[in-house]
């Protein structure tokens, strides 16, 4: 029974650190979103490239 027990903990401690993880990568990746945005690039080529790069799915 504690064997078990402890496989299923474990499982769900990992679940969820990956889960943090993602969640942390995502909020970097939001923020360099809002830093590319505020810098004001889009007026270079790779300001442009990158716009519609992220447009390109709407």
């Amino acid at each position: 029974m504690g064997c078990c027990l402890g496989g299923c903990f474990r499982l769900i401690f990992f679940t969820l650190w990956r889960a943090l993880l993602a969640a942390l990568i995502a909020l970097l990746f939001a923020r360099v979103d809002a830093y590319v945005e505020r810098r004001g690039w889009d007026q270079s080529t790779a300001g442009r490239a990158y716009r519609a790069y992220r447009d390109r799915g709407k």
